[in-house]
């Protein structure tokens, strides 16, 4: 089992983040949708403050954040040949 904790974040909010105490280790290695208005980062245990200090942020499970990132929001659709 996934310990592993995933939040999506407003991208206006990736500069506030202090990812010393995140898994995700800089805004470039952040997962953003194809819109680029939400970014996902990941931890590991309890809640660390660079989160919980954000107003706006949505926790997930990984089983529950695998079909997000996978859907159309998140994936963009190869363009045909």
């Amino acid at each position: 089992m996934d310990s592993r904790t995933y939040v999506i974040v407003n991208t206006s909010d990736l500069i506030l983040l202090n990812y010393d105490q995140l898994l995700t280790t800089s805004i470039e290695t952040t997962i953003q949708n194809v819109s680029g208005d939400k970014a996902i980062v990941k931890y590991t245990g309890d809640i660390p403050s660079t989160i919980s200090s954000l107003s706006e942020k949505t926790l997930y499970t990984h089983e529950e954040i695998i079909p997000i990132v996978e859907s159309s929001e998140w994936k963009s659709e190869p363009s045909p040949p």
